[in-house]
């Protein structure tokens, strides 16, 4: 594997035409470094030679047609792309993961599809499912892709976690009596099943993995192989840089993408870069885009559904915010709709009080919600002066706004900006009073509402609530393992009432992706429910390949 050099990719993504001078892109993006994103360890590359750039093809009528490359600036490093050192700083990892990797189950616009798996069986009960493989499917390096290879992966994932997906509820896996099946046993029903586990986490290769006694840290040169339409061609983690090259043998459909290229760019630069024509892809959280691209005939925006918050965790274990008047109190104090409009620049989709966003099938839209009246704030206050902690990001601007808000009903907010690694820390240690987050994860199946306070989210940006409730925790439970749809919307309905009632989170908006793209080499998907996990990205690898 070359080594992709900063100069190369960093700043000029992998695909700048005319051989301009990356320090001329860099002066025209206003500059910066690269963030990180508290990846695993990496590797180091076997050469200094920087990999070879490539120039577009001519304009194409269709992106249906192939094209040399889809570029694409993300915000970060998202480690190194296996199961096992890819970054949980946000989605961009596991996504990443899913060109290189398979999974027994996928989704389209539509819901559920089979992939490793043709179909699937499962028992009355629930509790043991009978997956049947594809036959001709096939690792990067050509060995074929077996139910043995299933097996051992969910095997190993027990011992070594998938770091995007743990898979608690997966007591046993072996191979069928019938060559080609997979026969997987759980501890208990688990409803989100086919979508979460047999959709999210990937199959590895038996003969890669079964000798390496700890996935973290091996440094192998086959540790990127996959059964993907796309393999590691080069990884730069200096650079957060990577490119993927097409299979053209995939089993699915050959990819009429060449290339995939992820690099990283600031956060202000991420649509100029497509504006430059230095990228085809980019996302923005601002809606005033829509607007700047309207005149470009050569780029389109493609907004989703608000699959993404931003959100207060209340630490309810610590004084003050471990009474509900005060909770209740914030929110009263809050005018979110400004905030959410001062912020994304467009219509504010103010905090559902139960968490669960508007347009997904799983909102409740007859929760109590926390329209802004500062005097209803100062009453459950009681004229009690308070001063709480929020821990923050360095860059969030919602603390601007809500500290006036907050003192003008007695509350006085210290803000607390830290980096994005330390923030995760100090929620995970609870050693905060209040932090403000934002992330994905809020579009598919909703056990994230029971693993949020169960301690099994692996989002970095969604960990660190705290909220014990012994009737909340049992209907979790009951949620997770009911397969009835009808049953299942009554409980998580319920779980969405307490939510509201007892504020451990406060949603200060829903917010919606904005993705900048070149519609001549690329075409963006909606995925139903998100990618996986309710991920809102548009780069769902059926519109990377023929179908």
């Amino acid at each position: 594997m070359v080594r992709l050099t900063r100069r190369t990719l960093l700043h000029r993504g992998a695909l700048l035409t005319g051989g301009a001078a990356a320090s001329a892109m860099l002066a025209r993006c206003g500059g910066g470094q690269a963030q990180q994103g508290g990846a695993p360890p990496t590797s180091t590359s076997t050469t200094d030679a920087p990999i070879s750039v490539t120039t577009p093809t001519a304009p194409v009528e269709s992106p249906a047609q192939a094209v040399d490359a889809v570029r694409f600036a993300w915000w970060t490093d998202v480690g190194y792309p296996n199961p096992f050192q890819v970054s949980t700083t946000g989605p961009g990892g596991a996504v990443l993961l899913t060109l290189i990797y398979d999974t027994l189950t996928w989704k389209d616009e539509e819901g559920i599809i089979p992939w490793l798996a043709e179909r699937w069986e499962a028992t009355p009960d629930g509790t043991e499912y009978t997956f049947w493989l594809v036959s001709g499917a096939t690792w990067h390096d050509g060995q074929p892709l077996t139910a043995s290879d299933a097996v051992f992966s969910f095997q190993y994932y027990r011992d070594h976690p998938y770091r995007w997906m743990a898979i608690p509820m997966v007591a046993s896996a072996e191979e069928g009596q019938d060559d080609g099946s997979l026969r997987m046993t759980l501890t208990q029903p688990y409803a989100a099943f086919l979508e979460e586990i047999a959709g999210i986490v990937p199959i590895v290769p038996r003969h890669v993995w079964e000798r390496v006694a700890d996935p973290t840290t091996y440094e192998g040169e086959d540790r990127a192989i996959g059964s993907g339409p796309f393999t590691l061609a080069a990884y730069d983690s200096a650079a957060g840089a990577y490119r993927l090259k097409a299979i053209e043998g995939y089993w699915r459909g050959r990819p009429r993408v060449r290339e995939w290229q992820q690099f990283t760019v600031p956060a202000e630069a991420r649509v100029q870069v497509v504006q430059q024509g230095d990228a085809d892809l980019s996302l923005s959280t601002d809606a005033s885009v829509e607007t700047l691209i309207a005149d470009n005939s050569s780029l389109r925006v493609f907004a989703t559904a608000p699959l993404s918050l931003v959100r207060l965790v209340c630490n309810t274990g610590r004084a003050p915010l471990d009474r509900r008047e005060v909770r209740q109190a914030i929110a009263y104090a809050l005018d979110r709709a400004r905030i959410a409009e001062t912020i994304t620049r467009g219509p504010a989709i103010v905090g559902s009080a139960g968490v669960v966003p508007p347009e997904t099938p799983w909102f409740n839209p007859s929760l109590p919600q926390y329209p802004y009246d500062p005097e209803r704030a100062r009453t459950l206050l009681g004229g009690e002066q308070l001063t709480i902690e929020l821990i923050a990001d360095t860059g969030a601007r919602e603390p601007d706004l809500m500290a006036p808000m907050l003192a003008a009903v007695g509350i006085t907010l210290d803000v607390k900006r830290v980096d994005a690694p330390t923030r995760t820390q100090l929620l995970s240690e609870g050693s905060f009073q209040l932090a403000l987050t934002s992330h994905i994860g809020v579009g598919g199946d909703p056990d994230y509402l029971r693993r949020w306070y169960a301690g099994e989210e692996a989002n970095a940006f969604a960990q660190g609530s705290i909220f014990r409730h012994d009737e909340y925790a049992r209907l979790g439970e009951e949620a997770a393992a009911t397969r009835d749809p009808e049953r299942r919307r009554e409980i998580v309905f319920r779980m969405q009432e307490i939510l509201a009632e007892e504020l451990p989170t406060i949603v200060l908006y829903h917010r919606r992706f904005y993705w900048v793209y070149d519609p001549r080499v690329f075409t963006p998907m909606e995925t139903w429910g998100g990618l996986m996990n309710g991920i809102p990205f548009p780069n769902n690898k059926l519109t990377l390949i023929e179908s």
